[in-house]
């Protein structure tokens, strides 16, 4: 998700927990704590592709988190007046602050290393909500509020956060179940039949979903409601899984494969040759699709990975993709 959802995950989560012994400063606490994991976007990479793959690395693994949380929180602790006579709680705070925040992001299609170092597989991603979702957000912030400018009535304002707080994870659970629904429909679908299958909402909400499924030769994709609705849109496009040999042995390009856990493909853009994560966007009109050699006549030269130009503005794609939606809805509820 992204870090202003996360902020007010680990805001409400120490309001819930912390907020009845520190109050105000239980929830910033937990705001920041909870914020932490995502500075890894400022390490600097080798390049665009590194940049992408190793966001939700070492820095979203439950079993770092774990490893830290003693330390962190006997820092805040010490800057506490009253922290010795809380610590208990500030520990088990500091803790779910970290740990909720990966386990957020795993819910969403991008991928997060829960586990590293284990080596377990591509990123866990079970996509039950879209990594911007303005209702669970608003869940969030309307609880965090309550929280912290309800000071005459502060246990009040407390319970409301932690109602709050119940409600949004109730919507995610309705949105893993959507996803099992939306699979289930896939299943038994042809054009979906002997490929791997992803299933994941469209942007801003849980109750519009698109279907994602690929084989060797190509990849399809369709739309679909969380319920009542057929797959519609349904429509196969080329796909190239293997790159020309000038490029198979690029760490970075290979690491995108892994990451993506094969759901990517690669393009012959005339001039340039890409890699682009089908999971992330709709066609045509993927997010990830990266630049990674070029024509040279007789085949291509190998180039520093660089983030492609999209076809259109991400804005104008977004909503085409969100029209489609509302129209077929429309005519599903017909």
């Amino acid at each position: 998700m992204d870090s202003a959802t996360q902020f007010l995950l680990g805001a409400s989560l120490a309001g819930a927990t912390l907020g009845g012994r520190l109050g105000a400063r239980a929830v910033l606490i937990g705001g920041v704590v909870a914020t932490l994991p995502d500075l890894d976007s400022f390490i600097p990479v080798e390049n665009a592709i590194d940049n992408m793959t190793y966001h939700r690395g070492w820095s979203h693994s439950v079993i770092v988190h774990t490893a830290v949380a003693p330390v962190l929180a006997a820092g805040i602790t010490a800057l506490l007046r009253d922290g010795r006579a809380h610590w208990k709680a500030i520990l088990l705070t500091v803790w779910l602050c970290l740990i909720t925040h990966p386990m957020l992001d795993s819910l969403t299609t991008y991928g997060t290393q829960i586990l590293w170092p284990l080596d377990i597989g591509p990123p866990v991603a079970f996509p039950a909500v879209f990594i911007i979702d303005p209702l669970y957000t608003s869940m969030l912030l309307a609880g965090v509020l309550i929280a912290v400018f309800m000071r005459e009535k502060r246990l009040r304002g407390l319970r409301i956060n932690r109602v709050l707080l119940l409600l949004s994870t109730i919507y995610l659970g309705v949105g893993v179940t959507g996803n099992f629904a939306v699979q289930a429909r896939a299943a038994e679908h042809p054009a979906f039949a002997g490929k791997d299958v992803l299933v994941q909402p469209t942007p801003f909400n849980i109750l519009f979903w698109q279907v994602l499924a690929v084989d060797d030769a190509s990849y399809v994709t369709g739309l679909t409601p969380i319920a009542g609705c057929p797959i519609a849109e349904v429509e196969s496009h080329r796909r190239q899984a293997e790159p020309p040999p000038v490029v198979a042995d690029d760490p970075s390009v290979r690491r995108l494969e892994w990451f993506t856990d094969g759901f990517y493909t690669y393009q012959d853009k005339g001039e340039l040759l890409a890699i682009t994560d089908l999971r992330m966007g709709h066609h045509p009109g993927f997010v990830f699709s990266f630049d990674i050699a070029r024509q040279n006549g007789d085949g291509y030269d190998e180039i520093e990975p660089a983030r492609a130009q999209l076809l259109r503005p991400r804005g104008e794609l977004v909503g085409e993709l969100l029209s489609t939606v509302a129209k077929n809805l429309r005519d599903c509820m017909s």
